[in-house]
């Protein structure tokens, strides 16, 4: 197999922000992009991304706005066609129909549908394929690949901390750190999400809505979850007893107490002493179809979470606002930024928002055990 060119690597990094804005958009489905290339004059001829609810795929949307004109062209893709059929026939059938003579795929799709059978059934009908082992479409698809290796969300955690190593205080919920740009960073990364998750101490306390809150955006809203403890939850949390409109589910251990509405959705899973047990948390939402969890604990969550080996990102954000001695620590053994070390996590970038600074953090390689 031939490796990719520099034109394929950045027609796949186009691909790739072309699709990027519709994460936790697709359900179940990963969020691919696909576009057709002339490959003489290096110019686009058409281009799509999965539809919302992950129903068209992105293939035949492009194929199908190309029409006649995709006949010898090149085929770039996030992400390897699908090889079986579902609710829509297998897109790499209607590559092969289409005419298209190349086709460079970003990564390789681990659902075992499909798991290289795609690459296998183009080159037997004669189509050149370049798997480009492209890093972006990896990242991109991280959510997708998770779910299928592990049964379990890419988990995204998001911590705000003070100038002086605190989260809030435990007297007074919601407390301010960081500013307005990001507030509006972390319901951008909520928009992204296919759900939202939070501790059922961290939902007594700051009750927050979980809602995106960007103008024109407000529809992004990704499910809403709690993982209740041992004391359960109640009515008397806005994301339970409110009525929003906004889907709403509480993860709860199979005997913990649970006062919910018929529209909120109780996911009973196996775990100890009242608490529900981390790994089947996530599987649990593995199987309803996320791909992308942003989890915003307070420090408990956040250190079950890392001890379990259950955290692909971090995202620290820190903010000048000093909180005070009367303030709930982030971490109780020393600098958060040791404790992301501890488990094994690297900085991987960072950017200034406002007067405050998010620093990523990933694992060198993902964990699907």
């Amino acid at each position: 197999m031939n490796q990719p060119t520099a034109e394929d690597v950045r027609w796949l990094d186009a691909a790739v922000r072309f699709a990027s804005p519709y994460l936790g958009t697709t359900a179940d489905n990963p969020a691919v992009a696909a576009l057709v290339v002339d490959p003489i004059d290096q110019m686009l001829i058409a281009r799509a991304v999965t539809a919302r609810g992950g129903r068209p795929h992105a293939e035949y949307l492009a194929l199908e706005a190309a029409g006649y004109d995709a006949g010898g062209r090149t085929l770039y893709v996030t992400l390897e066609p699908c090889h079986h059929w579902g609710r829509t026939p297998p897109c790499v059938d209607a590559v092969i129909r289409s005419g298209i003579m190349r086709v460079v795929i970003g990564t390789g799709d681990p659902d075992p549908r499909t798991a290289g059978e795609s690459i296998k059934r183009l080159e037997s009908a004669g189509v050149e394929v370049i798997l480009a082992n492209h890093e972006p479409s990896r990242r991109h698809h991280a959510g997708h690949a998770m779910r299928q290796r592990a049964g379990r969300p890419f988990v995204t955690v998001k911590l705000a901390v003070s100038a002086d190593g605190m989260i809030g205080r435990p007297d007074i919920g919601n407390v301010a750190i960081t500013g307005e740009p990001a507030r509006q960073w972390t319901h951008m990364q909520r928009a992204f999400a296919d759900a939202v998750m939070i501790g059922g101490a961290t939902a007594r306390l700051d009750d927050p809505q979980l809602t995106v809150r960007i103008p024109g955006m407000e529809q992004r809203t990704p499910l809403r979850v709690i993982l209740a403890g041992a004391d359960g939850i109640g009515r008397d949390v806005n994301l339970i007893g409110g009525f929003t409109g906004y889907r709403t589910a509480i993860i709860a251990e199979t005997a913990a107490p649970v006062d919910a509405p018929v529209s909120v959705e109780v996911i009973r899973v196996a775990g100890e002493d009242g608490r529900p047990d981390l790994v089947a948390a996530l599987q649990a939402l593995g199987t309803k179809g996320i791909q992308n969890l942003l989890v915003e604990p307070g420090a408990r969550l956040a250190d079950a979470l890392l001890t379990a080996n259950l955290v692909d990102r971090f995202a620290l954000l820190t903010s000048p606002v000093v909180i005070g001695l009367a303030g709930l620590q982030a971490s109780a053994d020393g600098p958060i930024t040791d404790w992301l070390d501890a488990a094994g996590l690297i900085e991987v970038d960072h950017q200034p928002l406002g007067e405050d600074m998010v620093t990523l953090y990933e694992r060198t390689e993902p964990v699907f055990d």
